[in-house]
């Protein structure tokens, strides 16, 4: 099948034919698109090529793999903007256009609150920030996509650009990027440039969890205009995990995958339960029962247990009064956390490490230079203060550590609290210990993860946790018995549903609290009734 995959893919570079590799979780999906940059490069060493990803994780990642100086590897948003951000006078033009364009059809554009005019003379410059505030020209991440999709659009001249820069463009987990994205390769590049630049996709439909993705290119398929390459193979996941994800999902039957030298099928055998109880999870419970025999919950790189929520995690880690102090959790959880957070991550990290005696970590960290024993000493005796003292809050930690040059509180994070004093005075009197357990859980040091955080990942142990958290865009109730009516939740719940299964390498459990007579009936026909249990 690998092989059958791979002649697929080769022709297409060789027709430049746009085309999509479709892969289950643990398909090997980076493998195959690695596979495919050897077979450009070893054509043509002189090949321009760029290969685009949805994440910076993603990006580093390919960046180890990839042996090759000439390829570009960039975030999809750092890429558009760097083919855009040179035009300034289209940008201006565009950035107009689109806040015209919202104001005569609302969600067309870019949206504006502000008191004063946007016209041509409000600023010299558009610039890419971490932030909005278009009345000084700066646009945000979520707006570079629109803008670039409006400047293709508008100037084919672009296009023409770019195409000659490139002989391939390959997108990962391409059901991540929004549907601007997907316009601008498929739609305008291809329009005015008679195809001469070749796209690849590499993805899975199935793993399409976030709402801004586009989830599918299946009308690009269907026209012709995109060749899909469907790969069935699990180098992943125990049999047993593999047999339960061919029941999850109907369009890719995945086989294992996994040899060993003599040629047979080395996916070990697995197991997979339902576990059921009249009660919410807990933890210690779970650990008290044999079904924990073998699971080690303080090593979070092989054994995970994983909520649909943040807000479920933190409060069972401790910091879920500082998460609920945030607006936009995202500030706080997030892949760029406010300035505050920043702060709260650089103080939780020397108390951690603290904590483990790791003291070169600490003297790395802390803003002041240690010159000699007598400085160690002394930050030494500091760190043991802070860390005996039952009473001590968030602002104490902060104020003390500040005061002692150890984590300064600089002009911005001062202004950060200036500018945000109700939610400072929220939060300051909260014990520092939920600036510890939210540092652990932000770097992936606790066994608690999102069911949405762990996509790419895999654990030789997975626990799942059948909880909605209220968040009423899931419902694994309607999932499990099909309820009519609410097929776009359950849709998304099945998406959410397979993730976190496909986690999975070894052993897999999911925990239902208070099934119906109706969900057991169906877990039974996705487990099989010999591994469905009661707690």
């Amino acid at each position: 099948m690998a092989n059958t995959v791979m002649s697929n893919i080769e022709q297409c570079l060789l027709d430049k034919s746009d085309f999509l590799l479709s892969g289950g979780a643990g398909s090997g999906k980076t493998y195959t698109l690695m596979q495919t940059l050897n077979f450009i490069f070893n054509k043509n060493p002189k090949a321009s090529v760029a290969c685009i990803t949805y994440t910076n994780v993603a990006t580093n990642e390919i960046k180890e793999r990839s042996p090759y100086s000439k390829l570009l590897v960039s975030t999809i948003h750092d890429f558009l903007w760097d083919e855009i951000k040179d035009y300034q006078k289209n940008l201006k033009n565009t950035v107009l256009g689109l806040l015209a364009d919202e104001k005569a059809n609302k969600g067309t554009g870019l949206t504006y609150s502000g008191e004063i005019e946007i016209t041509e003379g409000t600023f010299n410059l558009v610039e890419y920030k971490n932030y909005r505030d278009l009345a000084q020209g700066a646009i945000s991440h979520d707006d570079v996509l629109k803008v670039a999709n409006k400047m293709f659009a508008t100037y084919p001249l672009l296009s023409k650009i770019l195409s000659d820069k490139f002989d391939y463009i390959l997108i990962d987990e391409y059901q991540d990027t929004q549907v601007a994205v997907v316009e601008i390769f498929l739609e305008h590049i291809k329009v005015a440039t008679s195809n001469s630049v070749c796209v690849g996709f590499f993805g899975d439909v199935m793993q399409s969890i976030y709402p801004t993705g586009v989830g599918n290119i299946s009308s690009y398929v269907k026209s012709g205009a995109v060749k899909e390459i469907v790969k069935e193979d699990n180098y992943r996941c125990a049999v047993n995990v593999i047999e339960l994800l061919n029941k999850v999902r109907s369009d890719i039957h995945q086989n294992p995958a996994r040899l060993s030298k003599d040629g047979t099928v080395a996916n070990k055998t697995g197991s997979i339960t339902f576990l059921y109880s009249k009660q919410d999870f807990d933890l210690d419970a779970f650990q008290e029962s044999a079904y924990s025999n073998g699971w080690d919950f303080n090593d979070a790189k092989e054994t995970k247990l994983l909520f649909l929520t943040h807000r479920l995690n933190a409060t069972r880690l401790g910091f879920g009064e500082l998460l609920a102090a945030y607006k936009y959790a995202d500030n706080l959880i997030g892949n760029e956390p406010d300035r505050f957070a920043q702060h709260l991550l650089k103080i939780g990290g020397i108390l951690y490490y603290y904590s483990l005696k790791d003291y070169s970590y600490v003297i790395a960290e802390i803003d002041i230079k240690v010159k000699s024993n007598v400085d160690k000493n002394k930050i030494s005796s500091l760190l043991k203060e802070i860390t005996s003292k039952q009473t001590m809050s968030i602002h104490d930690v902060i104020t003390k550590m500040s005061n002692e040059k150890l984590v300064r509180k600089d002009d911005r994070l001062i202004e950060y609290i200036n500018n945000n004093l109700e939610f400072y005075n929220s939060i300051k009197e909260l014990h520092f210990s939920q600036i510890v357990a939210y540092y652990k859980y932000y770097n992936d040091f606790s066994p608690y993860s999102t069911q949405h955080g762990i996509k790419g990942a895999e654990f030789n142990n997975v626990l799942v946790v059948m909880d909605n958290g209220k968040w009423n865009q899931y419902n694994f109730q309607y999932y499990f018995e099909k309820t009519k009516g609410k097929e776009s939740i359950i849709t998304r719940t099945e998406k959410i549903f397979y993730v976190c299964c496909s986690r999975a390498k070894d052993n897999l459990i999911v925990y239902y609290p208070n099934p119906t007579p109706e969900t057991l009936s169906r877990a039974k026909e996705l487990f099989g009734e010999c591994n469905i249990y009661r707690l």
